[in-house]
C-alpha cells in the first residue's frame, strides 16, 4: 500500500472507533508530544519560543518537516490563560516559566477576576497567531491546538496545596472558581476552533497521582462534560489528555463524552483499551522517560508492547504519555519514528487487524 497522508491515518482511527468501517492504512497513526523539545531544531532558547508565537510556529514547522508527524500538536505552556486572568510569569532562559504572583492567593479576589479577550489579552492573541501560521504551512498532515483545562487553570490560579484544601474546607468555593475556569476554557476554544484546527484539553493535575478519584468526580468531571456538551451542541469533538495514574478515572474520562483520551504511561494501556473501546480513540501510554534515559532496545520494546496491546477492534494513535523532554537527544526520537515504521506496518491488511 502506498503511504498516506497523516490525516487519513487519524481519520481512519475514527471511523474504525466510532463506525463498523475498515479503512485500510499503512502502518498506526502516530506523533509525539513535542513543545519545548522542538527548540533545538531552531537553535532557539526556550524564552525565546515562549514569548515570540513566530519563533512557536518556526519550532512546531520544523519538527513537522522533521518527523512527518501524523499531528502536530501546538504544545506551548499550560500557564497562558492564568497569566492573562492575572497570574505574574518569570521566563528563565531555557526552561518553562513558572508563576511568580498568583491571581488568587487572596483567595477572596475570585469575584474581581475577568474572562480575558483571548484575540487581546496576554500571549492569548500570540498563540492564536501560531496556530494560523503552522495550519498555513502543513498542508498534509494535522494540526492540534491544546490548552489548559478548568482544573488546571484553577491550580494556577490558585496554587495546588491550597485548592486541594479549599477542595476539602471550603467546595464551594472551588465549585465556584471552577465555573469561572470553565468559561475561560471555553472562551479560548471558541477563539480556536474557527481556525480548522483538532483541540484537546490537557489536565495535567487532574490525575490520581495529585487528587482522588473522588475529587475528581466531585470537582473536575462536572466541568470536563459541561464543556463536552457546549462543544457537542456545536458538532465539535475535543480530545482529553491527563498525565500521571489515571486508571480510577479511565470510565468517567470516557463518560464526559470526549471523543479521544489520551494516557500516560502509569495508566495500563489494557485496562484502557478496555474503557475505551467503541466509545473514544486512545492516544498515548509510551513512557517518556524513554526520550531521555532509555536504551534503543528498550524505546523498541516500549513501542512494541503499546502496539501489541492496542485495541484489535477500535482506533489508536500512537503517542508519548506526556511531553518530550527538552533536553531529549535528537537521535531518540528519530528511534520512535524509526520503530513505527518498522513495527507499526500494516502491510496492506485492514487497519483494525
Amino acid at each position: 500500500m502506498n503511504a498516506l497522508a497523516g490525516g487519513q491515518r487519524i481519520s481512519a482511527a475514527f471511523k474504525q472507533t466510532f463506525s463498523d468501517a475498515k479503512p485500510q492504512i499503512d502502518r498506526i497513526p502516530s506523533y509525539l508530544i513535542t513543545g519545548q523539545y522542538n527548540t533545538q531544531l531552531i537553535d532557539a532558547s526556550i524564552r525565546e519560543w515562549l514569548l515570540d508565537p513566530k519563533i512557536f510556529a518556526k519550532a512546531q514547522i520544523a519538527s513537522y518537516e522533521r518527523y512527518r508527524p501524523d499531528i502536530i500538536l501546538m504544545m506551548w505552556d499550560l500557564l497562558t490563560d492564568a497569566e492573562a486572568i492575572g497570574n505574574e510569569l518569570k521566563f528563565p532562559e531555557d526552561s518553562l516559566c513558572i508563576s511568580t504572583k498568583t491571581a488568587l492567593a487572596d483567595k477572596g479576589k475570585l469575584s474581581s477576576l475577568q474572562i480575558p479577550d483571548p484575540t487581546k489579552e496576554g500571549r492569548l492573541p500570540g498563540y492564536l497567531e501560531a496556530v494560523v501560521e503552522t495550519k498555513k504551512a502543513i498542508t498534509d498532515g494535522i494540526v492540534s491546538a491544546v490548552i489548559a483545562g478548568p482544573w488546571t487553570i484553577a491550580i494556577a490560579l490558585r496554587g495546588a496545596t491550597e485548592l486541594i484544601r479549599d477542595a476539602l474546607k471550603d467546595p464551594d468555593y472551588v465549585h465556584e472558581l471552577m465555573q469561572f475556569c470553565t468559561r475561560q476554557s471555553i472562551s479560548f476554544a471558541e477563539a480556536i476552533i474557527p481556525l480548522g484546527v483538532g483541540l484537546g484539553y490537557s489536565e495535567a493535575p487532574a490525575s490520581n497521582s495529585l487528587i482522588s478519584p473522588k475529587m475528581y468526580r466531585s470537582f473536575v468531571f462536572p466541568y470536563h462534560k459541561q464543556i463536552v456538551d457546549h462543544f457537542k451542541a456545536q458538532k465539535v469533538g475535543l480530545g482529553l489528555h491527563i498525565c500521571g495514574y489515571a486508571e480510577p478515572i479511565l470510565e468517567d474520562m470516557v463518560n464526559t463524552g470526549v471523543t479521544n483520551i489520551s494516557i500516560d504511561a502509569p495508566t495500563d494501556i489494557a485496562k484502557a483499551v478496555a474503557a475505551t473501546r467503541g466509545k473514544a480513540v486512545l492516544i498515548g501510554n509510551l513512557d517518556t522517560n524513554l526520550f531521555y534515559s532509555g536504551s534503543r532496545e528498550e524505546m523498541k520494546a516500549a513501542v512494541k508492547h503499546c502496539i501489541d496491546n492496542a485495541p484489535a477492534d477500535s482506533g489508536y494513535i500512537l503517542s508519548s504519555g506526556c511531553e518530550v523532554p527538552a533536553i531529549a537527544p535528537l537521535e531518540k526520537v528519530d528511534w520512535f519514528y524509526e520503530f513505527v515504521d518498522e513495527l507499526g506496518r500494516y502491510d496492506g491488511r485492514d487497519g483494525d487487524d
